[in-house]
């Protein structure tokens, strides 16, 4: 039973990576080819969290896999596939995801956890059950009894010394995986940083029509006391004009006079408490 529960688990690991692949290959197929026109595109949050997924498998990966392919354990860790296996098909469908960091939180937590007890509880375990591992222990102490066991595990130790093709492969999809956070990284920069550049230009904008609204209530307060002055001026004039013939003409026109002065500041003040 344990042993099919380890071939499930490590299976399910290399589906899970196949089908990360599928999954990218289909979305950067359907990407422009220009960098500046794959941030305006509707499946670039796609494309982060798939890139983000890449670097947390091969994070995984280097943790695990080395003692798996020596069959010393299994992908231990079976949750972290079943959370990578949900973001994959979130990601499949949904149209506008949300933004990376929200949807790997999970898949960061678990995951981080998952590498961090097996560095420090179950790899100082498995190291001592490595091939080599004695022989690194003689060669700081006595000198080893010869014999076929001692010799085979003398190569063993040589080999590992130059690195295999596997361990090559993993350096370069290791070297690869970086720079894929680091250009999710440098996205995410530049899209604060539009951000940061349109709240400024908003702010430029509301300080230059305060300035326009500032002056222009200044003018109205300026109108309005130059018609409080003329209002004043007829005023005083209709109550100091002498009797007579000339009074009863002048009055009308001075009466209107005054009627169009009090309706303009009438006017003025509901514009000024308007503004």
């Amino acid at each position: 039973m344990d042993l099919v529960c380890q071939r499930m688990l490590n299976q399910g690991f290399l589906k899970v990576e196949r089908y990360h692949n599928l999954c990218q290959k289909q979305v950067k197929a359907q990407l422009p080819r220009r960098e500046s026109e794959r941030r305006n595109h509707s499946l670039a949050r796609h494309a982060d969290i798939l890139a983000a997924v890449e670097t947390r498998l091969s994070l995984l990966n280097m943790t695990f896999m080395k003692y798996v392919d020596s069959n010393l354990c299994c992908f231990i860790p079976g949750k972290v596939i079943d959370e990578i296996y949900r973001v994959l098909r979130y990601v499949n469908s949904t149209r506008a995801p949300q933004r990376a960091h929200e949807v790997l939180q999970e898949l960061r937590d678990i995951s981080s956890m998952a590498m961090e007890y097996f560095d420090e509880k179950i790899v100082p375990i498995l190291k001592r059950k490595l091939p080599g591992s004695d022989v690194s222990g003689r060669l700081m102490g006595s000198p080893p009894v010869p014999g076929p066991s001692a010799a085979l595990t003398t190569m063993q130790l040589l080999s590992k010394q130059n690195p295999s093709r596997q361990e090559v492969t993993k350096l370069q999809q290791q070297v690869k995986t970086n720079g894929a956070g680091v250009t999710v990284l440098r996205r995410e920069i530049s899209e604060l940083r539009t951000k940061v550049q349109e709240q400024q230009k908003q702010l430029q904008d509301q300080d230059q029509k305060l300035l326009e609204q500032t002056q222009i209530i200044g003018e109205q307060n300026a109108r309005l006391a130059e018609l409080e002055r003329k209002l004043r001026e007829v005023m005083e004039s209709a109550v100091g004009n002498p009797s007579g013939s000339g009074q009863s003409e002048e009055a009308p026109r001075k009466r209107k006079k005054a009627a169009e002065a009090i309706d303009s500041l009438r006017k003025s003040k509901r514009l000024r408490s308007r503004k």
